[in-house]
């Protein structure tokens, strides 16, 4: 699962997330919209924030092409 779709299905708003990571907002929004992968430690903490939902091939791979 991407994690737009996550924080949409979640209600998980920029500024909560971001505040959950200690990061800046902007960070967040370039990872929501697939503008920037997350250095390995964050997604490590995104696939355990979101109990496996979100994976790091959700941030490199298509899910359209990998179902």
């Amino acid at each position: 699962m991407k994690l737009e779709k996550f924080m949409k299905e979640e209600r998980w708003a920029v500024p909560l997330l971001a505040k959950e990571f200690d990061i800046p907002e902007s960070t967040i929004v370039k990872w929501k919209y697939n503008e920037a992968i997350p250095r390995k430690e964050f997604v490590v903490k995104i696939y355990e924030f979101t109990e496996g939902r979100v994976t790091p091939n959700d941030f490199y791979f298509d899910n359209q092409e990998h179902k």
